[in-house]
């Protein structure tokens, strides 16, 4: 077991003031068989009404409204996690997870690298899922700025090149081709930066986390936030707000073993 202490600082600045502010941030770990919440700290200035609530695939969230004008926003959540081997969760899979979306759907690019593959005739889901993502590696190219939240897995094997969110759909889109429940984890890793996605795939009973970026298991480093069928449903912080306001947003990870 590792016991990892995270903080999460996100600073937005508007160019003028903004108004009647509704955001939603699913910035919670949740407590699974692989990691326990030790403690948890969350600050959002300015000063709103906060809540917390749950979507349909069970993560949690803090959601409110600031009120009053601003041109800053700053949310800063910290706290200490107890983290396990990579086996997420036991129970049932769920069908949902055997559906493409428009996100992971697969295109001419995912077809002919799924038929290219020469996947072992035998061997059981998490075998065949590790045989996929290391022909991912071998595709994909880790490259930052050439997609975003809205681009899909056909886009990013289009082109050869994206990110860790381009890496997860990609293997998502794969496993799902070859019949295996897979879905996209949002979370946090050892080290400075950014927050990071893996997938998981069912396999054995249980959810089992696969990170295509790094070609590796998920280990005791990864902190889970929250999980769902892409990277749609996994945006960690969306809101609304009254004004006509440019935005800047920095967000700064870090996680560190303790």
């Amino acid at each position: 077991m590792s016991e990892l202490a995270f903080e999460y600082r996100m600073r937005s600045e508007f160019d003028r003031e903004i108004f009647a502010h509704a955001f939603r941030l699913m910035l919670l770990p949740p407590d699974t068989e692989r990691q326990k919440v030790l403690s948890l700290d969350v600050d959002i200035s300015p000063k709103s009404w906060v809540s917390q609530g749950r979507d349909g695939f069970g993560n949690g969230y803090v959601y409110g409204t600031a009120a009053e004008g601003h041109r800053t926003f700053t949310a800063h959540i910290r706290g200490r996690v107890l983290t396990g081997p990579g086996e997420a969760e036991r129970g049932a899979g769920s069908e949902i997870y055997f559906i493409q979306t428009p996100a992971t759907a697969p295109g001419p690019c995912a077809v002919r690298l799924y038929h290219d593959l020469d996947l072992p005739r035998t061997g059981d889901a998490l075998t065949r899922a590790e045989h996929m993502m290391a022909a991912l590696r071998r595709v994909l190219r880790y490259v930052p700025g050439v997609t975003d939240t809205t681009s899909s897995s056909e886009a990013a094997l289009k082109q050869r090149s994206g990110v860790c969110q381009d890496f997860t759909q990609a293997l998502v889109t794969l496993c799902r081709m070859d019949g295996i429940p897979a879905r996209y984890v949002a979370g946090m890793v050892v080290g400075e930066g950014q927050t990071h996605a893996w997938a998981e795939v069912w396999s054995g009973g249980r959810w089992v986390g696969l990170d295509p970026t790094w070609g590796r298991r998920v280990n005791g480093d990864y902190i889970k936030l929250c999980h769902g069928r892409d990277c749609r449903d996994c945006l960690l912080n969306r809101g609304t707000y009254a004004g006509r306001a440019c935005e800047n947003q920095i967000i700064t990870v870090s996680v560190k073993k303790v």
